[in-house]
C-alpha cells in the first residue's frame, strides 16, 4: 500500500506521509535515510510508548501497566541499579541472547533439541508416518514449524510445559497468523479465535510459574531470571504470564517460516543443494552431532542465503509512538499519533539491490557483504532496540537446514513444480507466511536405510 501512495501521489520521492486507519493516525517512513533517523531518535520517537500497546495486546492489564516502569525500593543482585521490570528485561534479553556464557548455554540445548527431534524415528512419529519406512513425505511447512518451535520450546522451559499444556506448540502457526487483530483490537476483525488462545497460553504460563525451581530445573536461565524477578517485584501473576507469553512466542514465531522459505529456495535450485550439502556436511557427524560453531563461522554461502530470503520475505511494520512533534524528511510528525517504517520498501529497493531486487540471488549477501549493513536492509531493527536474538534465530535455523540437507535425501514431490507464493495480503509481525494451498510436499528417505549418502538425489522431484 505504502509503495502505491508513493507512486501515485509523491512520484516515489519516498517522503513521509500519514494514513488514517480505523480512526489512528500512523506516519509512513520510507526512505533509507528517514528511517536512520527513525531507529536513532530515541527521545521523541519512543520504542517504550508502543511496548504499552504490546504488553497489552499479549493480556498485560492497563491498568497496572504503571507499575511495571516502577523502579523498586531495593537492589538486587540481577536489579543493582533497581531499573524498571521492562528495562531490566531488556538488559537480561541481551545479557542472555548475545554471544557469552548464557548464550553458549542456550545454543548447546538447541542442539540437543534439533539432534533429537530430527531423529528419524522422532520425525515420523510426530508426523503420524511409519517409522519403520525407508521414506516418507511431509508437508514442508509442518515439517519446519514443529520441529523448530519444539526445539526452541525445550532451549527455553522445562519440558514440564509440554505437560502442562500438550498442544502450545501445534497452536503456536494459528497465534502467530492472527496475533495481528489484537494489535489492531477493531470491533470489524473476527479476534474469538486469537483471544481465546492468548488465555490459553496465559493459563499455562500461570501454571508454570508456580512450579517449583526443582520442578522447572531445565529451563533456560533466561527464565529462571524474569520468574525471579516477577515474584520479587510483585507483579500481578496474570501480568507476569502474559509476558512469559511474549517470549515464549518471541522465540517461536519466525524461524520456522524463514527456514521453509530457506528450503523451498534450495529445493528449486539443484546447483544450490549441491553446494550448500559441500558447504556445510562438515558439521553434521554421522551420529547425528551438530557442529553450531562451524556452521556460524565457516559457511558463507549458507549465511547468504539465510540474508537474502530474510530481506526477500521479511514482511513486517516497524513502529515508534510519537511522543512530541518530530521533524523527519522535511516533514513534521505530530505527537500522540505512531510512526512506521514498512519493512518490505528497504529491502525491495532497487537503487541499493539492482534492478532484480525482487528476485531470490542465493550469492548477493556472498559478492556483497556491505549490503549487511546498509540502511536498507533491516530485518532486526536498528538503534536501541535492535534485535538481541539475532544470533539465536541465526543459528538455529543454520542447524535446522543442515541437519535436513546432510541427514537425509529430500526431495519435493513431482506435483510440485511452481514455486510457493508469500501470503502478502495478510498482515505479518515478522516473517512471511506461504499463501494456503502453497506448501511443498517433500520426500524424506533415511539413507541410514538405504546405504546411500545424503544429498544423492539433491534438489530432484520423486515421482
Amino acid at each position: 500500500m505504502a509503495r502505491g501512495v508513493q507512486r501515485k501521489y509523491f512520484s516515489n520521492a519516498r517522503q513521509p506521509f500519514s494514513i488514517v486507519i480505523l480512526g489512528k493516525t500512523y506516519y509512513v517512513i520510507s526512505s533509507p535515510s528517514d528511517t536512520t533517523d527513525f531507529y536513532s531518535n530515541i527521545t521523541t520517537l519512543s520504542w517504550d510508548g508502543f511496548l504499552n500497546h504490546t504488553l497489552h495486546t499479549f493480556g498485560v492489564s492497563s491498568k497496572r501497566l504503571e507499575f511495571l516502569w516502577t523502579p523498586p525500593e531495593k537492589a538486587t543482585v540481577l536489579n543493582p541499579k533497581r531499573k524498571c521490570l521492562i528495562h531490566l528485561t531488556q538488559d537480561l534479553y541481551k545479557q542472555h541472547l548475545l554471544p557469552g556464557p548464557t548464550y553458549s548455554g542456550l545454543i548447546e540445548k538447541y542442539r540437543q533439541s534439533l539432534q533429537d527431534l530430527s531423529s528419524w524415528e522422532k520425525l515420523s512419529w510426530r508426523h503420524g508416518k511409519d517409522v519403520t519406512a525407508r521414506s516418507n513425505t511431509f508437508s514442508l511447512y509442518d515439517l519446519c514449524a514443529q520441529v523448530m518451535i519444539d526445539a526452541t520450546q525445550l532451549s527455553l522451559f522445562d519440558p514440564v510445559l509440554f505437560a502442562i499444556d500438550p498442544s502450545m506448540t501445534d497452536k503456536m502457526r494459528i497465534f502467530t497468523d492472527q496475533l495481528w487483530k489484537l494489535f489492531y483490537n477493531s470491533v470489524l476483525l473476527d479476534a474469538r479465535e486469537i483471544k481465546a488462545l492468548r488465555e490459553k497460553y496465559i493459563r499455562a504460563f500461570s501454571i508454570y510459574q508456580r512450579l517449583p525451581k526443582e520442578m522447572r530445573k531445565n529451563e533456560a536461565w533466561i527464565v529462571t531470571a524474569l520468574i525471579d524477578q516477577y515474584k520479587e517485584q510483585g507483579i500481578h501473576e496474570g501480568d507476569s504470564a502474559a509476558m512469559l507469553v511474549m517470549v515464549y512466542w518471541t522465540g517461536d514465531a519466525n524461524a520456522y517460516k524463514l527456514a521453509f522459505w530457506i528450503m523451498s529456495y534450495i529445493l528449486f535450485d539443484s546447483d544450490l543443494y549441491t553446494a550448500l550439502v559441500a558447504e556445510t556436511s562438515p558439521a553434521i557427524s554421522d551420529n547425528g552431532d551438530i557442529d553450531m560453531s562451524y556452521l556460524a563461522k565457516n559457511c558463507p554461502l549458507l549465511h547468504s542465503v539465510y540474508s537474502e530470503a530474510l530481506r526477500l520475505r521479511k514482511r513486517d511494520l516497524a513502529f515508534r509512538q510519537v511522543e512530541t512533534d518530530t521533524h523527519i524528511g522535511g516533514k513534521v510528525l505530530r505527537g500522540g499519533n505512531l510512526a512506521l517504517v514498512p519493512i518490505c520498501q528497504l529491502h525491495d529497493d532497487r537503487s541499493v539491490f539492482g534492478k532484480d531486487a525482487g528476485t531470490f540471488h542465493a550469492t548477493r549477501f556472498q559478492k556483497e557483504a556491505s549490503f549487511q549493513n546498509c540502511p536498507s536492509y533491516k530485518p532486526y531493527g536498528g538503534g536501541k532496540t535492535y534485535c538481541p536474538g539475532r544470533f539465536f534465530a541465526m543459528q538455529e535455523i543454520f542447524a535446522f537446514v543442515a541437519v535436513l540437507l546432510n541427514r537425509y535425501s529430500i526431495q519435493k514431490q513431482q506435483e510440485c513444480r511452481r514455486f510457493p507464493k508469500p501470503d502478502e495480503a495478510s498482515l505479518t509481525l515478522g516473517v512471511s507466511r506461504p499463501l494456503p494451498g502453497e506448501d511443498l510436499q517433500v520426500h524424506l528417505t533415511n539413507p541410514k536405510l538405504l546405504g546411500t549418502n545424503p544429498g544423492e538425489s539433491v534438489g530432484g522431484v520423486c515421482t
